[in-house]
Formats: C-alpha cells, sequence, structure tokens
C-alpha cells in the first residue's frame, strides 16, 4: 500500500497550519503612565531594560495571568503595603516585592531592611527581586533605595509612586542589580 499521497497530504496540511504567536509573551518595552488613578500598574527597569509583570502561574488550580498585587492593614498605628509582581515569560521566572514598614502618607521612604527574604518577620522598608532560573536573590539595603509615594487613598485604597535603587545580591560577592524608574498604581485589599 502506498502511502506516500497520504504522507504527502497531512505534511501540506500542517504547513497551511498557522504557528503559534509567541509575539505576546513579551511584555511591552515601554513601562506604564506614572498615573494616580487605580490603573493596576507596575513598572520598572531593570539594568535598562523594562520589566513588568507578564506570562502566567498555573497549579493543580488552574493558570492565572501574573499581575501586580497589593495589600495593605493597620497593626497599631503603623500601616504595612506590599505589592508583589511576577514575570514568567519565556526563560524568565522572576519575582519582585515591594515593601514598606510605616506608610503614613505621601513622602519619601528609604530602604531600611537588612536581613534576608521576600517579606515576613523581619519589619522593614524594601525592594526585593529574585531570578529562581538563576537562583539570585537581590535586596535592597538601608540607604540603597528610595520609594516616593506620591498618592495614599485610605477610602478608595489606592495608592501611587516610584521607587529606584540599587539591590546587592544576597549572595556575597556576586553584582547587584540597579532598578530604576520604577512606578506603580494599585488598589490594594480588593
Amino acid at each position: 500500500m502506498n502511502h506516500l499521497p497520504l504522507i504527502t497530504g497531512l505534511l501540506a496540511a500542517l504547513t497551511a497550519l498557522p504557528g503559534c504567536d509567541k509575539s505576546g509573551a513579551e511584555p511591552r518595552a515601554a513601562l506604564p503612565a506614572a498615573t494616580a488613578t487605580g490603573a493596576e500598574t507596575l513598572g520598572f527597569r531593570l539594568g535598562g531594560a523594562a520589566w513588568l509583570p507578564a506570562g502566567q502561574r498555573c497549579s493543580i488550580y488552574g493558570c492565572t495571568d501574573n499581575r501586580v498585587e497589593a495589600s495593605s492593614h493597620l497593626s497599631g498605628r503603623r500601616r504595612f503595603l506590599l505589592l508583589t509582581a511576577a514575570r514568567t515569560d519565556g526563560s524568565r521566572n522572576e519575582s519582585f516585592v515591594l515593601q514598606i514598614d510605616s506608610l503614613a502618607g505621601p513622602g519619601v521612604y528609604r530602604a531600611t531592611a537588612g536581613g534576608p527574604g521576600a517579606t515576613g518577620g523581619e519589619a522593614g522598608t524594601k525592594l526585593y527581586f529574585t531570578d529562581s532560573r538563576r537562583g539570585r536573590q537581590y535586596q535592597s539595603q538601608p540607604g540603597t533605595a528610595r520609594i516616593i509615594i506620591t498618592v495614599v487613598d485610605t477610602v478608595h485604597n489606592l495608592v501611587a509612586g516610584t521607587f529606584e535603587g540599587q539591590l546587592p545580591n544576597l549572595r556575597a560577592g556576586e553584582p547587584a542589580v540597579q532598578i530604576s524608574s520604577g512606578r506603580f498604581d494599585v488598589l490594594f485589599n480588593r
């Protein structure tokens, strides 16, 4: 039995099918505008290249798009703010954390946390970045980063601002990363 016509037909059909469009896997090259409207945006330059949340995280419950997440709570008279974002597109598996341990309103907040870790036990104001594929973690140290809060609206749960800093590698002797032109405009506790 001659299968050549069948194989030729199948190959012709397969070549006519459109391939996967991977152009949407990379986020926009431009950073989001620095706004204060609850636009749910976060972006910064990492070593000069734009970094924005992108890709998806999947679990046994399905997949969800990576986007900026924001939470805030009061502990006594202190308001804590935590922003998290991830980028898992292509060969990347990166996460970003911005934390303020005493948010009092608009103003400049300098990095104070010196201990390792993204969030948790040690209080402090910090920027934290991890590249899981390469096994690298970076965190601001006291005085190496600043966060400028431009708007805090606890009625509408809105916070917006900018940030920048040098984040040393948590592994001694490894190079630091530079974060610049950072901005966020988020609704917290939604």
